[in-house]
């Protein structure tokens, strides 16, 4: 007689993050006093408005953005397209699209996450961290525990996003992944560095952020910590990062450009000595537009 495993259960649902529906009908969920509508888009017209998105919010060209003939394979990786809705928007029914592609590494299943994009005008009703929570519980149910993605290291607002709402972690670097050219009216032409971001769906952190079991970081929370330093002793410090760094490429390029190389010294020592960004906090010298990662590593 062969015995049959139980197949593991899911720590949480999409019900259990706010979400009324499933797959099949789509999502629907209250936020900040308005209805937002969720949904998988898999025809050809759905994906060529997911196309065009990434488009109007990244500036990117025909050769960088994922073309909607390309996006009908994600649904068959055991990934999706999901796209959000907001029922005022009559001129604008596409408001967020998040992309993700499923797969196996060394026999292990995982989705990579690689377009997150929200129109401007609606990034005030959290879109962007619900349609990834959204993608934390599709995944859940289609047997993915771990989620990777890639992001700016100078982004601050991608920053709060990961790292305090999602409770992802990140302790890799890349340099220049997409090469200087890569939405160059975005980064103002400099190299397209990246921090590799994982998502352990899961883990008590990522489980206790989503469903509210956690109090985000205070904005002064970095402010006594020392600075990281491969020769610290302790557990904790701070890397520091511009507060805005799209105000700062507009008004001093040259400047940004500096942020960019002293942010990717200090990670890449860091992550060698075995540091990992775990949080982030807000306004860490308000006069100075700074903000800051803050970073954990076990007792040495």
């Amino acid at each position: 007689m062969i015995a049959v495993s139980e197949p593991e259960s899911v720590p949480y649902t999409a019900a259990d993050l706010g979400f009324a529906g499933d797959a099949r009908v789509g999502w629907v969920r209250r936020l900040r006093g308005g209805i937002a509508r969720f949904r998988c888009l898999r025809t050809i017209d759905d994906l060529v408005a997911a196309e065009r998105l990434q488009s109007e919010v990244f500036g990117m060209s025909e050769r960088d953005l994922l073309s909607a003939s390309g996006l009908l394979t994600v649904a068959e990786t055991g990934g999706e397209v999901l796209g959000a809705f907001v029922d005022a928007d009559a001129a604008q029914p596409l408001a967020g699209v998040l992309i993700g592609w499923g797969g196996f590494v060394d026999g292990t299943p995982r989705l990579v996450s690689d377009v997150l994009a929200v129109v401007p005008e609606r990034r005030n009703l959290g879109l962007g961290a619900e349609l990834k929570r959204l993608q934390a519980a599709v995944a859940l149910e289609r047997g993915f525990r771990e989620v990777v993605w890639t992001v700016d290291p100078l982004r601050a607002a991608n920053a709060r996003l990961n790292f305090e709402k999602l409770g992802a972690t990140a302790a890799a670097y890349e340099e220049n992944r997409y090469g200087a050219a890569f939405a160059a009216g975005l980064y103002g032409g400099m190299p397209t560095d990246r921090l590799h971001v994982r998502w352990e769906l899961a883990g008590a952190r990522v489980r206790d952020r989503l469903l509210g079991g956690s109090a985000p970081t205070p904005p002064n929370a970095a402010r006594d910590l020392p600075s990281c330093d491969p020769s610290l002793t302790g557990v904790r410090c701070r890397i520091n990062l511009p507060a805005d760094i799209d105000a700062l490429v507009a008004a001093d390029p040259e400047a940004a450009l500096r942020w960019r190389f002293a942010l990717r010294a200090q990670l890449r020592d860091a992550f060698a000595s075995g540091w990992r960004i775990v949080g982030f906090a807000a306004e860490t010298d308000l006069a100075r537009g700074i903000s800051s990662y803050l970073l954990e590593r076990d007792r040495l």
